[in-house]
């Protein structure tokens, strides 16, 4: 097997991690984080004192930059920052390295965080939340904020969902969002690398055509499956997820085709990812408000209105993935059972209206109106199987209808209403 290339940029003085001598040695010199308890995430008692401290998750594809927006982050952000990067590693007992960031004394420490095998997304909700979760305990005062760097081969997912479920266990971290940054010299090719070409040049005829699955076997809708995934790169997985996307490096396309080039970028995110706000960037330099505090998965209306209106009720589409919405009239009998129950089925069965379908991420806004002035707001957050419906509070100015996104692969409106219509009529 080849070599895993590096996959973290060269950091700054200030967020590298000591070097020299064995682990052990290195632990002697900056004092061993406890390793975490062997109890359930339940028993954590977090009081009001003890405010829960919000992860931002940094992805992005080998040398987009990612650590040139940490860095960029480090230097501007005035909050204290817990740094985490979380890169793939040979050894199963590698210690990463945390950069903890004390904005008013402009000054860095390093502590150490084993993660078991050095990958977040390769674990379960064991000892990488866990142990996170005890680093913030010994570092009350010191961590106001965390931004995990995933490495570029990381579909964003597990981990996003990691600390999304963990949330509701009465854990002292929260994800605040993913921020994707994207090279924007090389996104295309890397979004190309397999596409519709790649199913046509390999006669999967089914995939290009849409065939109905009544007209397939199990066995042929399984193969079909594998050819779609198969034709997905980890670059479409990380704008899927993404609650903002950064388009950096954009100095590298400065000249008469400018515009033009970027605009090829934005179509193609937007086809991929069309609820998310878009940003173009030089050396990771942007306003920090634009990529944290983004509270992309609380029950807030008024940030997920603004998320779901960036899509003007359009359907955008890609060969591999495409995001799609559906608008319908507020409901008037209470009838959120019965979309907890459409949810449940295009969730876990990836089926709609008999056709094989993957969705990665869902969002939405739910409304019951009693009367003229009385409504009732839900909230929809998911990722992969996993979602949460919430109350939302009070109706945002604007929303007028019922309204859900859908991020994922296969997906077609027509086969996503039909068997919306058909949990609401029953």
């Amino acid at each position: 097997m080849d070599d895993i290339p590096d996959l973290v940029e060269e950091l700054p003085e200030d967020f590298k991690e000591i070097s020299g001598g064995s682990s052990n040695n290195k632990l002697e010199e900056v004092g061993k984080i406890p390793s975490p308890p062997a109890r359930q995430i339940e028993e954590l008692e977090i009081t009001d004192e003890k405010k829960k401290i919000p992860i931002t998750i940094i992805t992005g594809y080998l040398g987009s930059g990612k650590s040139t927006l940490l860095e960029m982050i480090g230097k501007s952000s005035k909050k204290r920052l817990a740094i985490i990067l979380n890169e793939f590693g040979d050894s199963s007992a590698i210690e990463k390295a945390i950069t903890v960031k004390d904005a008013e004394k402009n000054e860095s420490v390093q502590e150490w965080l084993d993660l078991g095998n050095g990958c977040l997304c390769c674990t379960v909700k064991d000892n990488g939340v866990l142990a996170i979760e005890q680093l913030i305990e010994n570092s009350r005062g010191k961590i106001d904020y965390i931004l995990l760097e995933t490495t570029g081969v990381a579909d964003p997912a597990p981990i996003a969902k990691m600390f999304w479920i963990d949330e509701g266990l009465s854990s002292n971290v929260y994800i605040d969002g993913v921020v994707t940054v994207l090279d924007a010299q090389n996104i295309l090719k890397c979004l190309d690398d397999v596409g519709g070409h790649w199913h046509r040049e390999n006669k999967h005829l089914k995939v290009s055509q849409s065939v109905n699955a009544d007209d397939l076997t199990e066995e042929e809708i399984e193969d079909e499956r594998k050819k779609l995934e198969e034709g997905l790169t980890t670059a479409h997985l990380q704008i899927a997820l993404a609650d903002t996307i950064l388009i950096n490096k954009v100095d590298t396309l400065q000249d008469e085709s400018y515009d033009e080039k970027i605009q090829a970028i934005v179509d193609k995110i937007k086809g991929i990812n069309s609820s998310t706000p878009i940003h173009t960037t030089s050396f990771g330099d942007i306003d920090v408000d634009k990529i944290l505090d983004l509270h992309a998965f609380e029950a807030n209306t008024e940030k997920l209105t603004q998320s779901i209106n960036y899509m003007n009720n359009s359907t955008y589409h890609d060969d591999r993935i495409a995001t799609v919405t559906i608008t319908f009239p507020f409901f008037e009998n209470n009838e959120f059972n019965k979309i907890e129950s459409f949810i449940q089925y295009v969730l876990w069965e990836n089926t709609a209206n008999h056709n094989p379908i993957e969705i990665h991420r869902i969002k939405g806004i739910l409304v019951n109106r009693s009367g003229n002035e009385d409504f009732d707001v839900r909230v929809i957050q998911g990722v992969r199987e996993t979602y949460d419906i919430i109350e939302g509070g009070r109706l945002v100015d604007g929303i007028t209808q019922n309204k859900l996104v859908f991020i994922g692969k296969n997906l077609n409106y027509d086969d996503l209403y039909s068997e919306l219509q058909n949990y609401l009529q029953k």
